[in-house]
């Protein structure tokens, strides 16, 4: 066998390999670079969570703690799942749209006269409701919030904050619940027999 002839055979094998690694390696990279376009434009925003939801929801606490909704106390009345098992509903307006704030109240052998003799003992978690013009046209244009008592927001079992379109497009949470409210404007109507009217802050 001609030395010449193998030698240079032999350079055409590994160029041709090394064309092949190479051009397999682009094509890797092209692909991981499609597929990470396609699943970054496949990703959605969530409905709750976001910066911009948790920062009107810190601006709106400021506005319920000026206002007096987090001072002034209400009606207590018992009740069940998904809030407080003694609870209280506030209803105001803040620069005219209207707010619903529903305190929460749990504890063991829990009574409305133990909540009513020490709230702060009982109290663990407000839950808000805020019109808000242009927000969510397709539920109403409400904002949805669970504070904890100092006014931190509350997260769901995966870690994001309860404030925004809570629970959109989910079979339960705060929208689906509501949607079917017996009242007009996801609100329900409270029997004045099983519990009394909102508490109501200012002018209505």
């Amino acid at each position: 066998m001609n030395i010449k002839y193998s030698i240079a055979a032999l350079s055409t094998v590994v160029l041709l390999v090394s064309g092949c690694a190479v051009a397999s390696e682009n094509s890797s990279t092209n692909n991981s670079m499609q597929n990470s376009s396609i699943s970054k434009k496949g990703m959605m925003k969530p409905p709750f969570g976001g910066l911009a939801d948790v920062s009107y929801a810190h601006n709106l606490w400021n506005e319920l703690q000026s206002r007096g909704f987090n001072t002034t106390n209400s009606k207590l009345y018992t009740g069940g799942p998904p809030h407080g098992q003694v609870r209280e509903v506030l209803e105001g307006k803040i620069n005219g749209n209207l707010v619903v704030v529903k305190r929460n109240y749990y504890g063991k052998s829990i009574t409305v006269a133990k909540v009513s003799a020490d709230r702060a003992k009982y109290l663990k978690s407000i839950t808000v409701m805020a019109k808000r013009p242009g927000y969510d046209p397709a539920d109403k244009d409400w904002f949805w919030v669970k504070y904890a008592p100092n006014g931190t927001i509350m997260k769901n079992p995966k870690g994001m904050k309860l404030a925004g379109k809570v629970a959109k497009g989910m079979a339960k949470g705060c929208i689906s619940c509501h949607a079917g409210a017996s009242g007009n404007d996801f609100l329900y109507i409270q029997d004045k027999n099983i519990s009394p009217k909102a508490t109501l802050i200012g002018s209505m």
